[in-house]
């Protein structure tokens, strides 16, 4: 048997309303039979008599040990865990269930997440696993669990208090995601995109004239053969970068149904950042990330490495939405005024309906910094035809489905002019498709970066 999960639980003895009934009804029944002379009260009440007596002659001396917990607590979208709940057998212990309270955005096995087995005084510890499934990414806390042990006909009950489990995180699922397009501006000291400037790398730059200094390893030995003079070959500087994930909070529109169904915009945006964060990680860039009007979630700072993968999932999946009050417009402007160095490639997650979270991505992009937005809206939100099932995830309002979906006509019509104002400053603004999604833009901004500029004296 394998180790116990979870903590002990403590808790007493206690007769259960079937005994103290039992009890009282049986001596009532026989009382009234001896006073009044009735043998049918007294036949009525011998079984009543025998099973309390009974059930208080093998109540058990002491409790029982039970452990119950969760198995792991950090999980990925669609993954399963236990709810397990240990009994170990005791004299007079016979049977043990366990319920367990539904959570958000978990499914379980039994579907009816209840379970129960007997128990035999000299067998092994009894182990009961309820499967749960998470469905979302999140941080929570699975039950409360309802756990009884009882005795010998039900005459006594084992029952705790309802424990819940530590918090189980479920980081989100990032999407496939690959990028070829180099960064436009690297600036660390060592990594795998190409610099501007020459130096130490893997990319052929130019082959150029020997000079004193160069190495002897750079000789070109062909062209020096062809031309009679010694030929280097020069080189791309290999630097690493600094990319700044904004994820926008403010709003959550959609459902989520978890891996394989329906998205949130929440949901893109959280998946899409976990996949953008590990492919560079893994490339060797350097990731940060900053959740506009979430609360208590601090700013990431730019690391590398695969400890700082886990830890930027763990803090996505931290990330609740705003609840859209002046706390909440206070955080965020509080938010947008952070540090962006030089060099860093800002990526912006948004569904372009918070007109704060753009105009922040203009003043970045006027301000020299390299700036792509993703819109994370669902597609079948950007249609003004919005079917019925989907207005009702938008509004609360039931009544007057006309004057909703009006409404929202007129905010995809604001949304599509705050994105047009922003394209024209420089922000490009593409879906979030997966791989090679920023392929095209970065190549733009590249090209922008390098192109001859008009200065004024």
């Amino acid at each position: 048997m394998s180790r116990p999960v979870g903590r002990r639980l403590q808790a007493r003895w206690q007769a259960t309303p079937a005994h103290v009934r039992a009890t009282l009804l049986g001596f009532l029944l026989l009382a009234t039979g001896v006073l009044l002379r009735r043998p049918d009260a007294v036949a009525l009440a011998a079984p009543l008599v025998v099973v309390a007596v009974w059930a208080l002659a093998v109540r058990p001396a002491r409790s029982p040990e039970v452990h119950a917990g969760v198995r792991h607590t950090v999980l990925r979208e669609g993954q399963s865990t236990a709810w397990t709940t240990t009994v170990q057998p005791a004299p007079g212990v016979e049977d043990v269930g366990v319920v367990l309270l539904p959570t958000p955005h978990t499914s379980y096995t039994p579907v009816g997440r209840a379970q129960g087995a007997a128990l035999t005084p000299d067998g092994e510890p009894v182990r009961l696993d309820l499967v749960c499934q998470s469905t979302r990414w999140g941080h929570r806390s699975l039950g409360p669990a309802t756990i009884a042990v009882g005795s010998a006909f039900g005459g006594f009950t084992w029952e705790p208090e309802p424990v819940s489990s530590e918090p189980v995180s479920t980081v989100p699922l990032p999407d496939h995601f690959t990028a070829r397009a180099q960064v436009p501006h690297p600036d660390g000291l060592v990594g795998r995109s190409r610099s501007a400037h020459l130096g130490d790398g893997g990319e052929l730059a130019d082959i150029r004239p020997f000079r004193f200094g160069d190495r002897l390893r750079r000789v070109h030995w062909p062209v020096s053969v062809r031309t009679g003079t010694l030929h280097v070959t020069a080189t791309h500087a290999d630097q690493d970068s600094e990319i700044l994930l904004l994820v926008d909070a403010m709003h959550d529109l959609g459902r989520s149904s978890g891996p394989g169904g329906t998205s949130s915009s929440l949901d893109n945006a959280a998946r899409a950042a976990g996949a953008i964060a590990e492919h560079y990680l893994r490339t060797g860039d350097r990731v940060g990330l900053l959740v506009l009007g979430a609360r208590d979630l601090p700013r990431v700072q730019a690391a590398a490495g695969n400890n700082h993968l886990r830890r930027l999932l763990d803090v996505l999946s931290r990330v609740r939405v705003a609840d859209s009050t002046v706390s909440d417009e206070k955080r965020l402007r509080g938010q947008l005024r952070h540090h962006v160095g030089a060099g860093t490639l800002v990526v912006v997650l948004t569904p372009a309906v918070s007109v704060q979270v753009l105009a922040h991505a203009v003043s970045l992009a006027r301000r020299g910094v390299a700036v792509v937005a993703i819109d994370t809206l669902p597609a079948d939100f950007a249609r003004p035809d919005l079917p019925d099932d989907r207005l009702a995830e938008l509004t609360s309002v039931q009544d007057h489905p006309v004057g909703a979906r009006l409404a929202w006509r007129i905010r995809l019509l604001e949304r599509e002019r705050e994105m047009l104002r922003a394209r024209d400053a420089g922000v490009p603004i593409v879906p979030w498709t997966g791989p090679r999604t920023l392929d095209l833009v970065l190549r733009d901004l590249g090209r922008r970066s390098r192109a001859p500029r008009v200065v004024s004296r």
